[in-house]
């Protein structure tokens, strides 16, 4: 089990993990690029989920090109698409009963690509869910939502829609499928700022520079299109605003927070399977612990996702309880080079 903690007062054994601003962040880093699709399918039952990848699908006989395409636009980042179906014409109850369904799935990234006035009642409750996944459970993830302003590192709100080479032109709800993939596939060592939109040719509606300016400092997730007809990403920000000294402005970017997702679902994973019940809580256990941690995190700095890290930033201590340790990380995020300030001196 795993989760945030505040005291020592688990009740389950597990690896409990807080990342804080100043001190947010042999093992190999775990692979990302699965996407969770809720979403109405015209065959098939409901609750069923069809693991969907660019060579392969398991789609029910009977789907058609419509129930297919919000797949294959994850798959312009994605490696895999888990889709749930939620069945046709489907009320906020379908997705209560699919948040339940899916809490032992493992993905990376969850999209509900619907909006309006009747589905608001859902994103608020995905909103909720994600948050309850992260503190409770200890999973780390991300949800894509459109037009959805939830303040929150773990949401990020899609609010344009996109014009296709095809003329296709895709919501904006549409396009989070787009932008699930994307933040899905990236690497933790890659930022989506200024990625392409394979096949899009237009942003609809476009911003000026005030609107892209106002848009940002709301936490939205925007694109901009250029002469050339290319689509790309203009910031790759969530959907965070409320800044505080435990989530500061590092938690705004999504390379950050895939980095702290990746770090809480390879402890957790490494810590479960190699030392819950295995490892004695002896000076000799604790410190075969923070060696392999050592490791873990040189990895993340060879993968240029961490930086200025030594052994000495890794600190580890018996807790309260006789089967609990207490770890003392202080990790430095890389994020990536996004705004350059240049003055030209004309003599």
């Amino acid at each position: 089990m795993a989760g945030t903690w505040n005291n020592q007062n688990k009740i389950l054994p597990g690896a409990y993990i807080n990342f804080l601003t100043n001190a947010p962040l042999t093992i190999t880093p775990g692979d990302r690029g699965v996407v969770l699709l809720l979403q109405e399918l015209s065959a098939g039952t409901a609750g069923e989920i069809y693991t969907i990848t660019a060579k392969e699908n398991d789609y029910p006989e009977g789907v058609t090109t419509t129930d297919t395409f919000l797949a294959g636009e994850a798959l312009k980042g994605a490696k895999t698409v888990k889709v749930y179906n939620l069945g046709k014409d489907h009320e906020s109850g379908a997705v209560t009963a699919a948040l339940e369904a899916v809490r032992t799935e493992d993905f990376n990234v969850l999209v509900y690509p619907y909006d309006g006035e009747g589905y608001e009642a859902a994103k608020a409750a995905i909103a909720a869910w994600v948050k309850a996944m992260i503190d409770d459970e200890g999973k780390g993830m991300q949800a894509v939502l459109a037009n959805y302003k939830a303040d929150s590192q773990y949401i990020i709100s899609v609010s344009q829609g996109v014009k296709l080479a095809d003329g296709k032109v895709l919501t904006p709800a549409q396009t989070s499928v787009w932008a699930a993939g994307i933040t899905a596939g990236a690497k933790v060592s890659e930022s989506n700022t200024g990625r392409n939109y394979t096949g899009a040719i237009d942003v609809v509606p476009r911003m000026t520079k005030t609107e892209m300016e106002a848009a940002v400092t709301s936490g939205k997730f925007i694109l901009k299109v250029d002469t050339a007809q290319n689509v790309t990403v203009v910031y790759d920000i969530n959907s965070l605003t409320t800044l505080t000294e435990a989530a500061g402005k590092p938690f705004t970017k999504n390379r950050v927070i895939r980095i702290l997702n990746g770090i809480n679902n390879d402890i957790t994973e490494i810590f479960e399977a190699n030392y819950v019940g295995k490892m004695n809580n002896t000076e000799d256990g604790r410190s075969a612990l923070r060696a392999n941690l050592i490791d873990y995190f040189k990895t993340l700095q060879g993968m240029s996702a961490i930086k200025n890290f030594v052994p000495e930033d890794v600190k580890i201590a018996e807790g309260k309880d006789s089967d609990a340790v207490v770890i003392d990380c202080h990790i430095q995020p890389v994020d990536s080079i996004e705004k350059m300030y240049i003055t030209v001196s004309l003599s």
